[in-house]
């Protein structure tokens, strides 16, 4: 009877496996996919390099 190496358990993840887990693409520039990222259109956004940076004193 010849020893034959048994295959690795179902739960052992083989380091070398190129099916160990699927690789996800990484999403490239979806919409609200960076949340830093503010659309244009948006009217509370105060650019940096603006003039009025600050906003007028509520009275």
């Amino acid at each position: 009877m010849a020893t034959t190496p048994e295959p690795p358990p179902p739960d052992r993840i083989d380091p070398q496996s190129p099916s160990e887990v699927p690789v996800q693409p990484e999403p490239l520039n979806e919409p609200g996919n960076q949340p830093s990222e503010v659309p244009p259109d948006f009217p509370d956004t105060i650019d940096p390099g603006s003039p009025q940076e600050t906003p007028p004193p509520l009275n």
